[in-house]
């Protein structure tokens, strides 16, 4: 299952051809074989974040920390966003695959199991069966001796 090229094309195309302030990714997240929890994921656009860091917000300022390279504060916040974007919806699309393929064993394991319980079923309905029809003809035979010898 290699879904890395569809999330990367399909990340690139959302990101070119779609304006936000804020993406959400729903998907469920794995928690056990039984369990997954569906949850919301949001990736922010890079001029929010900016906004967000000039305000003084929760982001904190992105001032404080050096850039090498020479690049703008904010080509580095888009490459961020772009990386965030498509990690969040790889995450996404593998933590949905593990919750699918949790039900699927879940599933499994419940037919087996039930498969399993109506052999046991069926095997004691042919052994009671066939222990009345052996039962009947006994009966049959000790009559006949029966009537021979009465």
């Amino acid at each position: 299952m290699d879904f890395l090229p569809q999330v990367s094309v399909l990340a690139d195309d959302i990101l070119k051809n779609v304006e936000y302030d804020a993406l959400r990714i729903v998907f469920n997240k794995f928690q056990s074989v039984v369990q997954f929890i569906p949850t919301v994921a949001t990736v922010l656009s890079p001029e929010v974040v900016e906004r967000e860091a000039e305000a003084g917000g929760k982001l904190g300022d992105l001032d404080s920390y050096e850039i090498e390279g020479g690049e703008t504060k904010g080509e580095i916040l888009q490459n961020l966003a772009e990386f965030q974007f498509s990690c969040t919806m790889f995450n996404g699309v593998l933590e949905n695959a593990c919750s699918e393929l949790g039900a699927r064993m879940s599933a499994m394991d419940s037919s087996s199991r039930n498969a399993g319980d109506m052999l046991d079923r069926l095997t004691l309905t042919y052994n009671r069966t066939r222990q009345a029809s052996i039962t009947t003809e006994l009966i049959e035979i000790i009559s006949g001796a029966s009537a021979l010898t009465g």
